[in-house]
């Protein structure tokens, strides 16, 4: 190529790199704020100014639809990567995992194993933000702390998931580390309202204080963000992993009224309560008892319902119980005083719409006044995040389509948008063209040169010109 050319060329590609990556890091800063038992219409019973501000300019769901069971470890894992829990594996609040413990579950939701088995390889988003080259915040989360997902932990977090940190504190500790630069994905965590929640109901007026006092953290996040002129370029997702029910603590049913506790090993994430016969021939005897049980649902693996995406993974129990809206299930009566004291409580069902979390966003990703968008599941949340980072997904079993109604600049992958592509061919036209015109000024030099040279001879051949000695 001509070395003008070149130099034009050259030019025009550096300007359209310059615009796509203008593009690329343009509002893909992402908080993500994650409040327990936030139930989709809690919003609609307290005073939420803040929220209402976050609203105004950006997009509130009807309510998402999480999984089942709507217990917190598997419905925070599945925001995170994305995955049904028969896919990720965190079952439940306790996972039975006979090759790390054959004799009891382990604990997921404060988990500090290092364990690939336990994890079963998924990875957060925040570690496939960091194998992509971004630098991520994870403070108080559940799953972050210090644990390692294939030798990898966040880069930023800390010890545990609830600790003596304010609310005001984890705002200031996350704000300082996107103003510094320091990140461009930060999360944080609150647990307020699910506390809340068990103790007092999700319908008593301690739970409209907790929602205000969120409230209050929104305005605080909102103040701290303006004032280090964040605001306008961060992309905030307030979301939730579950809601919660009304609970009675004396309609429970106890097993041991039906089954004999030493056929099986059990445990109880009420109101699910999950059954591993020691002898599998003795299954089917276990649930013809436990079908006389009233105010109780008995499902072998095979016939849990396939809407649940919860058969295909090992950890899932042959014999699943759920108690009916309202019940708890146990052993037997000794723990009855724990459910003395617990009022409210989640589980059931993720087609009960007591189980139902909130979604809030805004941002440059996001619409605005979108008020009353249309619900979606949790599952989509991990397309959000990645559509947001311009991150290459995992495998995952959500889709970015179920959720381009909540987006502002959305567009499918195989189309893209016509002004980008006006741009671009506009681009490579005046590339085309601007190598064509110097080709051209160049073969007209070079011909009147030749030209200019052809004369020359011809005038010396004839004796015109005046000869050295003359």
């Amino acid at each position: 190529m001509l070395p003008g050319c070149f130099s034009c060329t050259l030019l025009v590609i550096c300007v359209w790199t310059a615009t796509s990556a203008g593009e690329h890091m343009k509002g893909s800063l992402l908080l993500v704020v994650g409040m327990d038992s936030f139930r989709w219409d809690f919003l609609n019973r307290a005073q939420t100014p803040n929220f209402d501000y976050i609203i105004e300019n950006g997009v509130r769901a009807q309510h998402l639809v999480n999984v089942f069971p709507t217990k917190s470890a598997p419905n925070w894992y599945t925001i995170l990567t994305g995955l049904y829990p028969e896919s990720h594996g965190l079952v439940n609040n306790h996972v039975y995992e006979p090759k790390i413990d054959p004799d009891k579950p382990i604990i997921a939701i404060v988990s500090q194993s290092e364990d690939p088995i336990l994890w079963g390889n998924a990875e957060p988003i925040w570690i496939i933000n960091q194998r992509q080259g971004g630098v991520s915040g994870v403070l108080n989360f559940p799953f972050a702390m210090t644990v390692s997902y294939n030798g990898m932990v966040a880069n930023f977090t800390t010890n545990t998931y609830i600790n003596d940190t304010t609310n005001e504190e984890r705002v200031d500790m996350i704000v300082e580390l996107f103003a510094s630069g320091a990140i461009n994905f930060g999360m944080i965590y609150y647990h307020e309202v699910d506390h809340a929640c068990h103790k007092y109901g999700p319908e008593s007026p301690e739970v409209d204080g907790v929602i205000e006092e969120m409230d209050a953290v929104v305005g605080y996040l909102v103040k701290k963000l303006k004032e280090s002129n964040l605001y306008d370029v961060i992309n905030i997702m307030f979301v939730a992993d579950h809601g919660q029910r009304k609970m009675y603590p004396k309609q429970t049913v106890f097993l041991n009224e039906y089954i004999d506790p030493s056929l099986y090993l059990g445990f109880q994430d009420n109101p699910v309560y999950s059954i591993f016969p020691h002898n599998v021939s003795q299954t089917q005897d276990i649930v013809n008892n436990l079908t006389r049980a009233n105010n109780l649902t008995v499902c072998t693996k095979d016939t849990i319902p396939e809407k649940y995406h919860y058969r295909n993974n090992d950890r899932i129990p042959p014999i699943l119980l759920v108690a009916d809206k309202g019940w708890n299930v146990a052993q037997n009566k000794s723990e009855e005083p724990y459910w003395e004291k617990t009022i409210g409580e989640h589980g059931y069902g993720n087609d009960d719409p007591k189980m139902w979390p909130f979604f809030v966003a805004r941002g440059p990703a996001f619409k605005k006044g979108h008020t009353h968008a249309e619900p979606f599941n949790t599952v989509d949340l991990y397309s959000i995040m990645c559509h947001i980072m311009k991150l290459e997904p995992a495998p995952h079993n959500g889709s970015l389509e179920n959720v381009k109604h909540v987006l502002a600049d959305y567009k499918t992958p195989e189309q893209p948008s016509v002004l980008r592509g006006i741009i671009d061919l506009f681009i490579i036209g005046v590339v085309i063209e601007t190598c064509i015109l110097l080709a051209t000024c160049s073969k007209l030099h070079r011909y009147k040169v030749q030209v200019k040279k052809m004369k020359r001879s011809a005038i010396e051949e004839e004796g015109l010109l005046d000869s050295p000695e003359s």
